[in-house]
């Protein structure tokens, strides 16, 4: 019997050139990155006090649009982190109530600003037409509204100065028309400011004494006048001179009108904006701020509707950084 002839089978393993893909490194990566964050973490959690850790459990627990809108530090709210804790349904209730307290009060220090320009606007016209001295400072008196409240100037002309020259005394006209102001912003609950300005002219006197020095001086016998026509010098919260620096003819700094005193009258918000400024009203500083702040760099980008009294509702992004 012949033997059969078998094929013979030679198996080659098929070599590839090239890329052996790398999907491994991607999860490598993530790996990594989750590892750091876990270590970032731990550290931090390792050196707050119990009471961070507290505050920091109750910020977890609190809804996350809530969290991210952030709440109000000084509510009833316990956490010390804004929109955090149990309370953050009333915080954001609170707040709600105090922005529309505000705005109240805003459109009510408007209403009040804008009647007292009529009613000053009036006075002087009236006194004008009884007195030609006084009728001749027309120009010279200007009123407007601004964000601050309602702003009165008084300027200088070569004709009818508001002071002698590098003087800080009244002229008689400055000193009437202060008078005649004086009665009708003693009727207002407003605060005043009062700032002095000068032109840009050199203007060197003893000991260094300057157009910063005068502008202040000047401001300052504005207020004296007004004191002494009744209005209480408690009402004025502040007194500056400005020098030179901020103009009215920015394209001739050396014009009358440059030289002016203007009395602010302050609405409710810019009077909190100056003592807050001036550490009467501190804002409370956050305990564990910088970590807050790591914590909502973890949290993504939302989108929250927000609900204002008095104004559409508009959808708005909100992103890691809050508003304070």
């Amino acid at each position: 019997m012949s033997e059969e002839r078998r094929p013979i089978v030679i198996k080659r393993p098929r070599i590839v050139k090239g890329h052996h893909g790398g999907g491994w490194k991607i999860a490598y990566a993530d790996f990594m990155t989750a590892m750091m964050a876990f270590f970032l973490v731990m550290w931090v959690i390792s050196n707050a006090s119990d009471d961070d850790l507290r505050e920091i459990s109750d910020y977890f627990g609190a809804p996350l649009e809530v969290s991210l809108l952030g709440g109000d530090r000084n509510s009833a709210s316990s956490s010390a982190i804004p929109g955090g804790g149990f309370m953050a349904e009333q915080t954001q209730g609170e707040k709600g109530a105090d922005l529309q307290r505000l705005q109240r009060q805003a459109l009510a220090d408007d209403s009040r600003m804008a009647a007292i320009r009529d009613e000053i606007g009036a006075t002087m016209t009236q006194r004008m037409a009884d007195d030609a001295d006084l009728a001749e400072l027309r120009e010279q008196l200007q009123i407007e509204l601004t964000s601050e409240g309602l702003r009165i100037q008084i300027t200088d002309s070569d004709q009818h100065p508001m002071f002698a020259l590098g003087s800080k005394q009244p002229s008689p006209q400055l000193s009437q028309l202060l008078g005649l102001l004086a009665p009708i912003l003693k009727r207002l609950p407003n605060h005043l400011s009062i700032t002095g300005h000068t032109d840009n002219r050199p203007f060197v006197g003893e000991g260094g004494y300057g157009n910063w020095e005068l502008s202040t001086d000047r401001a300052n016998a504005a207020r004296r006048v007004l004191g002494n026509s009744g209005l209480p010098y408690e009402r004025i919260v502040r007194v500056v001179g400005m020098g030179s620096r901020i103009s009215l003819d920015s394209q001739n700094p050396e014009a009358a009108i440059n030289r002016r005193i203007s009395l602010m009258v302050l609405s409710q918000s810019a009077y909190r904006d100056i003592t807050d400024s001036n550490g009467v009203n501190p804002r409370p500083a956050e305990d564990i701020n910088s970590l807050r702040e790591r914590l909502e760099q973890l949290a993504s980008p939302v989108r929250v509707t927000n609900h204002v009294a008095g104004s559409p509702v508009t959808d708005s992004p909100v992103a890691s950084g809050l508003d304070s």
